[in-house]
């Protein structure tokens, strides 16, 4: 889906205050130049308290080992109704679900945004939009259950997911998942998924 750029394109217009800068990845890519990108984060929720801080330094981190530490990432934590309405409009479903994901670069292979990107270029150095419906996520954590009990053990995000009930947590998990996707990393066929998997493994062990 080609983003609605509802976070990074009105940080732009502001005054760039107080952004912490992170150690550049050895890793080479957009993420081993200067320019240190920025997680903007918009809040209109009030069902689930957030560290947004705490946010903002896992993703900073999950985008270093992922080789996208140069680009921006906007992240918009609000309700089933703004959901439900985007969900509708991008994706012609009529319903709230957990996470929506806006790629800058849509047209980019799985994992070739940090090669593929002119690092010169600060408008091109966006990665895209999520969107949380908090109160899906709430939802959700009820749900929970003993990964251990499983006939089936889930992998990546998915099986993090299986036995966390708490909200906050839950949040920075499906932000991981959505980084993956706004890197085109899909899980249509069993090759992307197991692709997509071993990526979320990898940036899941990196999450602090």
């Amino acid at each position: 889906m080609r983003p609605v750029s509802l976070i990074i394109s009105l940080w732009r217009v502001v005054p760039r205050r107080g952004i912490i800068h992170r150690v550049r990845s050895s890793a080479g890519g957009a993420s081993a130049v200067d320019r240190l990108g920025y997680v903007a984060i918009r809040n209109d929720q009030d069902v689930v308290a957030i560290d947004e801080a705490r946010l903002r330094r896992c993703v900073e981190v999950v985008l270093d080992e992922a080789r996208c530490g140069a680009f921006d990432v906007g992240i918009w934590l609000t309700t089933d109704e703004v959901v439900r309405e985007l969900n509708r409009d991008h994706r012609g479903i009529d319903a709230p679900t957990d996470i929506l994901s806006f790629p800058f670069h849509d047209e980019a292979e799985p994992g070739e945004v940090p090669d593929a990107v002119p690092v010169d270029d600060e408008d091109l150095l966006n990665l895209g939009d999520l969107v949380i419906s908090v109160d899906y996520v709430a939802r959700m954590r009820d749900k929970t259950e003993d990964p251990t009990t499983s006939m089936e053990v889930e992998r990546g995000v998915a099986g993090a997911l299986a036995g966390e009930a708490d909200a906050e947590a839950r949040v920075r998990l499906l932000v991981v998942h959505g980084i993956c996707h706004l890197m085109n990393y899909d899980h249509e066929t069993e090759e992307e998924y197991a692709a997509m998997v071993d990526l979320e493994e990898r940036l899941l062990a990196r999450l602090v």
